[in-house]
């Protein structure tokens, strides 16, 4: 009887083990807009005009800040494994440039492969003092009376 309560124990334990690993697996997210295939053979160079564009797509990602007669539009896949640095597996960004009379002048596409890489700047703004130690903050601290 006694071996048996052990093993049944056991075999629990190894259950719980089992389940709570389960929920340590990287997360894998989207971000931006989704446009399929389909949606962009609606698109007409020299016919379709912007708001037509933001009507079947919806508001673009971003708008050129020196050009505004692009729209971008941006869909990205993220990977955040366990303990470590989210990561971008899949990018495609869609450049929509129009001309003077706001009509489609060209497509373009970008992924991941043919784009310049992202780089990510620290989380956190470094801003003075913030590399202070204790006994420092307390010295200045002291300092100002």
């Amino acid at each position: 009887m006694k071996n048996s309560v052990t093993k049944l124990f056991s075999a629990l334990i190894l259950l719980g083990l089992f389940s709570g690993l389960q929920g340590c697996e990287s997360q894998v997210t989207s971000h931006g807009n989704l446009i399929e295939a389909s949606q962009l053979n609606k698109l007409e160079i020299g016919t379709t005009h912007r708001e037509d564009v933001l009507i079947l797509f919806g508001p673009a990602s971003f708008e050129g800040a020196f050009n505004n007669n692009r729209l971008y539009y941006n869909n990205q896949k993220m990977e955040a494994p366990i303990a470590g640095r989210t990561q971008t597996i899949e990018r495609e960004l869609i450049v929509l440039s129009f001309d003077e009379n706001n009509t489609l002048e060209s497509i373009e596409i970008r992924d991941k492969s043919n784009d310049k890489e992202i780089v990510k700047l620290e989380a956190k703004t470094p801003t003075p003092g913030d590399t202070l130690t204790i006994v420092d903050q307390l010295f200045t601290n002291l300092r100002r009376r």
